[in-house]
C-alpha cells in the first residue's frame, strides 16, 4: 500500500500533466485570431517578486498538540525556466499557538496546561505550471505547482508528555491565478497545503488507569507515532513583474 506522500506525488504529477494538456489547446485555440480580439496578452516580464499575508488553518493532530490555525506571511520570487513552466523560491513565517499537555501520566483533570505561542518558519522549491502559458487570458494567468521544502519552529520545547514540533520535511501543493493590472503589477491568490508529520511520544500511548484518579492515554495504544497532516494556507499577495 502506497504511504501518503507517494499518492499525494502522483496526484501533483497527474495535475501537470493535465495542466500541459490544457495549456496546449489555449494555444491552439488562439492561432488564427486578430491580435486586437484575442485575450490573450503576452506576459513580457520573466521574473515576479511577490509579497504574500493570508490564513494558516493549521491542523493539531491526533493528539491535539499540533499546529492550531494563524497568520502568515512571506515572500517569493519565480523564474521562467521555459513558456510554461517557472521555478519558485517561497520564504515564510506562520504566527501559530499549540496546546501544551503535562506527563501523560497525570490525571485527565489536570492534563491540559494551556497554549503556548508557536511561531513557524517555512522555506521551499517548487515548480510551477502556468495553465497559459507565457500569456495572460483576460489579464488571468492561472497556475498549479508542487513544491519541497522545510518548516520549523523558532524555538522547540518540550513538554513534559515528551512531545515537540521540530525541524520537518514538508510537501507544497499550490494551486491559484495572478491578475495583471498592468505590465508590471499583478494581484495573486492562491491556497497551498503545508503536508508535514508529528511525531508523538510513546508515552501518549501509555496504558488507560481506571483510577483514582482517572487516566486515559493521549492516544489510542494500536496507533501510530507519526502522523501526516494537511495545513491549508490561503494566501493573498502583490507582484512585480521584471527582467534581469
Amino acid at each position: 500500500m502506497s504511504t501518503p506522500p507517494e499518492r499525494l506525488a502522483r496526484a501533483a504529477v497527474l495535475a501537470v500533466a493535465l495542466g500541459l494538456g490544457a495549456s496546449a489547446r489555449l494555444v491552439a485555440q488562439e492561432v488564427g485570431v486578430p491580435p486586437s480580439r484575442s485575450p490573450y496578452r503576452d506576459i513580457i516580464n520573466p521574473q515576479n517578486f511577490v509579497v504574500f499575508a493570508g490564513r494558516f488553518a493549521g491542523n493539531s493532530g491526533r493528539a491535539g498538540v499540533g499546529a492550531l490555525p494563524g497568520s502568515t506571511y512571506g515572500a517569493r520570487l519565480d523564474i521562467r525556466l521555459s513558456s510554461p513552466v517557472d521555478l519558485w523560491a517561497t520564504i515564510g513565517q506562520v504566527s501559530s499557538r499549540r496546546r501544551v499537555l503535562s506527563a501523560p501520566s497525570t490525571a485527565d483533570s489536570v492534563r491540559f496546561l494551556g497554549d503556548e505561542k508557536l511561531t513557524l518558519v517555512t522555506a521551499d522549491l517548487a515548480l510551477a505550471l502556468n495553465v497559459t502559458g507565457p500569456k495572460t487570458w483576460h489579464g488571468l494567468a492561472p497556475y498549479a505547482a508542487i513544491g519541497l521544502g522545510v518548516m520549523a519552529p523558532t524555538r522547540s520545547v518540550t513538554d513534559s508528555g515528551g512531545f515537540h514540533v521540530g525541524l520537518n520535511f514538508e510537501i507544497v501543493p499550490t494551486a491559484g491565478t495572478r491578475w495583471f493590472v498592468s505590465r508590471n503589477i499583478a494581484l495573486h491568490v492562491e491556497l497551498r497545503d503545508y503536508y508535514f508529520r508529528y511525531q508523538y511520544p510513546l508515552a501518549y500511548f501509555s496504558l488507560p488507569y481506571a483510577g483514582p484518579p482517572a487516566r486515559a492515554s493521549v492516544l489510542p495504544t494500536s496507533g501510530a507515532s507519526t502522523q501526516w497532516t494537511h495545513n491549508l494556507t490561503l494566501w493573498a499577495g502583490i507582484g512585480y513583474a521584471f527582467t534581469f
